[in-house]
């Protein structure tokens, strides 16, 4: 038998994968929006033309994606779907100083590709409101550095960074780079996390002021405005550490750091 003839056999997808999946496409489509009650498992079962048991397990396996809850005596309801949970518990796996890096890089591919759209895309107003994400970043961190053991203050700084940094993303008009910047934000806020107090503890112990002494976020901003995207890229890379920064990343001082 030659090479054309052979052919790996094509399974057809079960009657519970095809209910599944049509059920999720509805999902999608936001025919039920969260919160509301589906259809029970006999008006599915019609509408499909299926048995009953069908639709039980297709509703069991949405269940199991986290889409659906089913509520004894109740039914199933659709949930406020959200991978937070999972990306937290992978997130731990990334504190790692080696993981750390990977994350660096995941940063920096996205992060650059679509500060380059938004020098070409963004328009005034939503150059405007990147402007208000800056200033909402710089003050909170001027609060922060008035007491950097203040995890209260760290996270509210977090919060307005990445709020930031999500804004360029969303700049690019690419939804597949929102979604997917969205969806591992929780690796995303701990590296920045990491990134704010490490910077911060280094020059406290160098006897510094704690403010940040170089801060590139609005050379960041002033790129995208002016269009210059080799300062776009210089910004970014020190922002993430990848250029590191006197008195942030390497002092005079071997033993700092």
């Amino acid at each position: 038998m030659d090479n054309a003839n052979r052919r790996t056999k094509i399974s057809r997808l079960s009657v519970v994968d095809q209910v599944c999946d049509a059920i999720k496409q509805d999902l999608v489509k936001h025919v039920w929006e969260t919160g509301d009650k589906l259809p029970s498992e006999s008006e599915f079962a019609q509408s499909f033309g299926v048995n009953r048991l069908s639709v039980r397990m297709a509703l069991q396996k949405l269940s199991t994606l986290g889409l659906i809850e089913t509520r004894v005596g109740e039914g199933s309801f659709v949930k406020d779907f959200s991978l937070k949970p999972i990306l937290r518990e992978i997130a731990v796996v990334y504190s790692e100083k080696e993981r750390r890096k990977d994350v660096e890089q995941l940063r920096n591919l996205l992060e650059g590709e679509c500060q380059s759209l938004a020098i070409i895309k963004a328009t005034d107003e939503e150059k405007a409101h990147l402007r208000e994400l800056l200033d909402e970043y710089y003050e909170k961190s001027a609060i922060f550095c008035q007491d950097i053991d203040n995890q209260e203050y760290l996270e509210q700084l977090v919060e307005a960074d990445f709020a930031f940094h999500y804004g360029i993303i969303k700049l690019s008009r690419n939804r597949l780079y929102i979604d997917i910047y969205y969806m591992v934000q929780q690796l995303i806020r701990d590296h920045i996390m990491q990134l704010i107090s490490t910077r911060t503890h280094r020059r406290r112990a160098a006897g510094l002021d704690t403010a940040i002494a170089v801060d590139n976020h609005e050379q960041m901003y002033e790129s995208i405005v002016n269009g210059d995207v080799e300062e776009a890229k210089k910004s970014r890379e020190q922002i993430l550490g990848i250029i590191p920064i006197h008195g942030m990343d390497y002092f005079d001082d071997p033993d700092i750091g």
